[in-house]
């Protein structure tokens, strides 16, 4: 996995401080109501995502915010593509997951991602959960749920995109 610094010439992403704390406690409160390991708010930003906000307690060493990784090797671009579905509660079951290094690597047994958009509609980037064991039991609820967190998220983005 290639993890990278956000770029110097890449302009910061900015969202003052109730806005900060907002999309913070909405990763931290549907990761834990899901059950899930890590959950991300991503930027899209040329052909990379760059993770904005972090929730990953004990797995800090393997991502923090303006960690960056090419879209071919995250699941972000293939699901908003239409080639990988929003909630996958078993990787496994999908070819491109499975052909993905990533999966492996960390592993991701399930994977469950809504985008997050602007003002104007475009894809700002996404708003993810992962847990390294499959999880059979996530279904339209939990989906749902991130959908409807998204959308608040995106309506803070929207003011400051």
């Amino acid at each position: 996995m290639s993890h990278h610094p956000a770029a110097a010439a890449t302009p910061a992403f900015f969202l003052d401080a109730p806005d900060r704390s907002m999309v913070d406690s909405t990763l931290d409160d549907v990761r834990e109501s899901l059950g899930m390991e890590v959950a991300y708010l991503s930027e899209f930003q040329g052909n990379r995502a760059v993770f904005r906000a972090v929730s990953a307690p004990g797995l800090e060493a393997m991502i923090k915010p303006s960690d960056s990784m090419d879209l071919r090797e995250v699941y972000c671009k293939h699901i908003i593509d239409g080639n990988l579905p929003n909630l996958m509660s078993d990787t496994s079951q999908h070819q491109i997951a499975v052909d993905l290094p990533i999966t492996q690597m960390i592993p991701i047994g399930s994977h469950l991602s809504v985008p997050v958009r602007r003002a104007d509609g475009s894809v700002f980037g996404m708003f993810c959960f992962l847990s390294r064991t499959a999880r059979p039991d996530l279904g339209a609820d939990a989906l749902a749920l991130v959908e409807a967190r998204a959308a608040a998220v995106s309506a803070r983005i929207a003011h400051h995109a």
